[in-house]
This record gives C-alpha cells, sequence and structure tokens, in this order.
C-alpha cells in the first residue's frame, strides 16, 4: 500500500491518540529518560495568545504532531516563535514525519513574521537534538532545573515574615520581580495588572499561591509562587539514571536511623511544586533561602515530593539552592534565525508556561 502523509489542522478527536503516542515518547535515551503523562494535549496552548498545532496523518491514522506559539519581544517588538513539542509515533518514526512537521511549524512561524524559533530539548535527548541540528538550529543556553527533596521541616529565620500577597499592594511585589529579570532575554516587565491576570491565566497557580517576605522595615525583600503542575502533566523517570540508582541505595541504608530523601520508583510520578515568578533583593540573598525553607516545610504539609525550579545557568537564586543539596537536570534551549541574528540567550528569562515538556 502506498504511503500517504497529510498534515493537517488539530482536531479536538486528536486528543486520546496524542495522549497515546506521548506515553510511547519518553524524553531521553537508553540510559535516562523523562515521561510524561497529561490529561489533554491542547490545556498548556490555552494559556498563550497566539498558538497553533499541526497533525501528521499516515494513511488516516495520526502518527504524530507539532504544536508552536508566537510571542513579541518587549524592547525590539520582535516576533518569535516558540515550538512547544515535536511528537511521532515509535512505529512512524524513521520515515521523515518529525522533519516535515518541524518545516510546516517553520513555515506558520514565517507566515506571522517571526525573526527566529526556539525549543527546548532535555539534554538525554540526543535523537531530538540532532534532529534539530540537522535542522539548522544552534544550542543558545542550558536552562538548570534544580530540585529540592521535601523529606523534613526546616527552621525559617524568625527575622523576616512570610504572608501570601495582598494584591491591593501587589505592585511593591511586581517592581522586585522586574528589577530581579532586567535584561533577560524574553523577559517583558509585568504591570500589577498584567501580573494579576497572569497569576489567574496559569492552572493551579492564583494569588493565594504567591508569597511575599518582608525584612524588619517591612520592605519585601524576596518573593515567589508555587504552581502545581499535575493538572497539566506529572513526570516520572522512565527510564532512571544510573546516579539516581547509586544514591537510591545508599540513602535506603540510612533510612534505618534517620528521614532520607524520597527517591520515587522508575515509572512512578512524582510530586511536584514549581518555584516560579521568583526575585529576591540580591544584597539580602538570606531573604531568598528563607522563603524555600518555608516553602520546603509548606510543601511537606502538601505532601509533595520536591520542590523544583527553572533558571539560567548564571540565575542567582541557583547559589542559594545550592545550600540546600538539589538534584538538578538540564534542558537546553536551541533557536534558530529565519532573518537577521539571533538575540543574545544569555541571560535568559524562563517563561513558566513554556515549562510544560
Amino acid at each position: 500500500m502506498t504511503t500517504v502523509i497529510s498534515i493537517r489542522p488539530f482536531s479536538e478527536g486528536d486528543n486520546q491518540r496524542m495522549i497515546e503516542i506521548e506515553r510511547l515518547c519518553p524524553q531521553g535515551d537508553e540510559n535516562c529518560a523523562m515521561g510524561v503523562d497529561k490529561k489533554a494535549i491542547i490545556a498548556r496552548y490555552k494559556m498563550y495568545d497566539n498558538w497553533d498545532v499541526l497533525v501528521a496523518e499516515e494513511n488516516g491514522k495520526v502518527a504524530g504532531w507539532i504544536g508552536l506559539t508566537l510571542k513579541t519581544a518587549p524592547e525590539q517588538k520582535e516576533k518569535y516563535a516558540y515550538i512547544t513539542e515535536v511528537m511521532v509515533d515509535p512505529a512512524f518514526q524513521r520515515t521523515g514525519i518529525a522533519t516535515r512537521l518541524i518545516k510546516e511549524a517553520e513555515k506558520k512561524a514565517q507566515e506571522t513574521e517571526a525573526a527566529y524559533a526556539y525549543c527546548y530539548i532535555y539534554e538525554p535527548n540526543k535523537a531530538s537534538r540532532l534532529l534539530f541540528e540537522k535542522m539548522g538550529y544552534s544550542k543558545m543556553t542550558g536552562i538548570k532545573f534544580p530540585g529540592i527533596s521535601t523529606y523534613k521541616k526546616l527552621d525559617v529565620p524568625p527575622e523576616y515574615s512570610i504572608k501570601t500577597v495582598d494584591t491591593k499592594k501587589i505592585d511593591d511585589a511586581v517592581a522586585l520581580i522586574n528589577e530581579y529579570n532586567s535584561g533577560f532575554t524574553h523577559f517583558t516587565p509585568f504591570t500589577g495588572q498584567t501580573f494579576e491576570s497572569h497569576l489567574k491565566l496559569v492552572p493551579s497557580y492564583g494569588p493565594e499561591n504567591f508569597w511575599v517576605v518582608r525584612d524588619m522595615d517591612s520592605k519585601i525583600v524576596a518573593c515567589a509562587g508555587l504552581w502545581d503542575s499535575s493538572e497539566l502533566f506529572n513526570l516520572c523517570y522512565a527510564r532512571e539514571p544510573a546516579a539516581v540508582k547509586a544514591m537510591k541505595l545508599v540513602f535506603g541504608v540510612l533510612s534505618h536511623v534517620t528521614k532520607v530523601p524520597k527517591f520515587p520508583a522508575e515509572g512512578e510520578y512524582f510530586k511536584i511544586l514549581y518555584i516560579v515568578d521568583y526575585a529576591f533583593d540580591k544584597r539580602q540573598p538570606d531573604a531568598m533561602m528563607a522563603l524555600l525553607k518555608y516553602l520546603n516545610n509548606f510543601s511537606i504539609d502538601m505532601r509533595q515530593d520536591f520542590l523544583m525550579a527553572m533558571t539560567d545557568p548564571e540565575d542567582d537564586l541557583l547559589e542559594v539552592m545550592k545550600k540546600l543539596k538539589p538534584q538538578t537536570e538540564t534542558w537546553n534551549v536551541f533557536a534558530k534565525p529565519f532573518e537577521g541574528n539571533l538575540p543574545a540567550f544569555s541571560q535568559f528569562y524562563v517563561d513558566i508556561r513554556d515549562m510544560v515538556p
């Protein structure tokens, strides 16, 4: 039978088939791979103003898809595209479908006058990296994902007041966020109104999950939100890295005499709260540490396994978190220009909407 591949827009009836494909496609290699479970493929896209999903069919059967969103750089008013995901059923891989999907997504992006496209690739995912390099993409930076195992409560310094944000006084927190991220590529400064809208737009977020830290003079010196991503996706190690297996053995022995971090079994989904929209006065890193300790204790009360952040490798938050001995994953940013030159990707602002694998 002659193989016929067609590319068409997504329709609601594709959802279940696409979820099945994604479960068959852990992101990584034979030594380490991350599995993803979603309830709905399109839920992530509803956080964006402009998005598109293209589906590949082979002889009438969904074989894969690609998604993209269109954004605008705040200063240059330059448009750019974020390629959210490329998935191909293993039964249809190595037939050129992924290449066709990327070309179609790039065509869509260029039709909207995007100057370039970028994407994230999990560091162990060698196949994706080779594919995008073949398509003309270059590695721009590596995004760090430090994760703190929340298994024992920590002492929070009493000199700081930590409370959820008062939306009537949100401007002070917004000013700190804007100052902290000033000059970061892809960062668009917030106003009080746009930040409130942002909090409410992301599922399982909201002002009730955003904390501010005040010092003895009642000045806001740190802030951060907690995002429970489980409404959109869950993660597990589909193939557990050797380093994690070794640590599990060590901590398994120690667990008989003391509290130890939890290491979910291979295939067991993590319970994660993401630290998002964080900022702090860089002259007072202790304020951010106080907030991390507070959020650690909150995470334990919520029966979560990990606190995780998404940071540029030069972000000051990393130095603070290192004191809590996180386990760190890396996702790399790849980009391709359609016209002109690519912007500098260091330092790079991580949009939490992009962080759905």
